[in-house]
């Protein structure tokens, strides 16, 4: 509980910074470039997170990551968190900056899940259906499921769209076994 207070509070921090310095899109941008060198590179995640590395060392060697083009608010912060031994929570609150930035720029993540892979043209009319239900620009993450058979699950928030074949399935079997 105290690690999500704990990261709400720092992402809410980087996010006050970002809008108040007018960087708030590039911010978002180099953050998630850090949290997948984070979460890709598991040398740099363990070498941040052991408590018998000095701070100093963690400090010169994110000044080093950081120094190729990051805004200089973002090396302030990452270096505050190595100062507070809040590093490890790094990757937590980058997602939370990351949906803060999103609302703010009215940005809404579609989490798409098919049968097989979207065309070009299917992805582009699905993400204008989208944004004219939401009223909100739309990314879609999308993501194959065989097991769907055919057909769309859409995640938007807690709203959730099935249009899978195989929930179709299962409420066709409910009814069936209903009426008998």
């Amino acid at each position: 509980m105290l690690n999500i207070q704990l990261v709400k509070k720092y992402a809410a921090a980087m996010f006050e910074l970002a809008k108040e310095e007018n960087i708030l899109s590039t911010c978002d941008k180099q953050l998630l470039l850090l949290c997948e060198l984070f979460k890709k590179n598991h040398d740099l995640t363990a070498f941040m997170d052991n408590p018998q590395i000095k701070t100093q060392a963690k400090k010169d060697l994110m000044t080093k990551i950081l120094s190729d083009g990051f805004e200089q608010s973002i090396c302030n912060f990452i270096l505050l968190l190595i100062d507070k031994h809040r590093i490890s929570l790094l990757t937590e609150i980058i997602t939370c900056f990351h949906t803060l930035s999103n609302e703010a720029q009215g940005i809404k993540i579609a989490y798409v899940k098919t049968a097989a892979a979207l065309t070009n043209e299917h992805k582009a009319a699905l993400i204008k259906k989208l944004e004219n239900i939401t009223k909100k620009s739309i990314q879609l993450k999308t993501h194959i499921d065989k097991s769907i058979i055919g057909g769309i699950i859409i995640k938007i928030d807690d709203r959730l769209i099935d249009g899978s074949v195989t929930s179709q399935i299962k409420s066709i079997k409910k009814q069936l076994v209903a009426n008998c």
